[in-house]
């Protein structure tokens, strides 16, 4: 009885893992994904913290924030974020800053990669 629970277990998990619409987070940027959308905001590749959005199967938005990569960073330290398109196989900056209204952001993202990137703006 205790394996055919535990299989019973395995294979709801398999189920709800794989349906459709299961919320998924933002990832980690490839190495050359890092590189190419740090150079959009002319920031060295270490000194950006990066996450691509997963709301398509390829990579068309992400954001770029400062991060602390020691004292080569130091003079592009900011609170703030940047917000980058692939658009003809090339990452474009869209926005950027540290304080969004979402219907402002809305107007330049989609809802749902705002979403997914887990980027903050305020209803008013």
């Amino acid at each position: 009885m205790g394996r055919s629970r535990i299989a019973l277990g395995l294979a709801l998990l398999a189920i709800v893992a794989l349906a459709p619409g299961t919320a998924r987070a933002e990832r980690k940027p490839t190495t050359k994904e890092r590189i190419q959308i740090a150079s959009v905001i002319h920031l060295p590749a270490v000194c950006a913290h990066v996450r691509v959005s997963t709301t398509s199967r390829k990579p068309k938005w992400a954001k770029v924030s400062w991060r602390d990569g020691g004292d080569q960073c130091t003079a592009f330290a900011s609170n703030g974020v940047t917000i980058v398109h692939k658009a003809s196989g090339r990452w474009h900056f869209v926005t950027a800053g540290s304080s969004f209204t979402c219907a402002e952001l809305y107007d330049q993202v989609p809802q749902r990669v705002v979403e997914d990137l887990r980027i903050k703006c305020a209803k008013a």
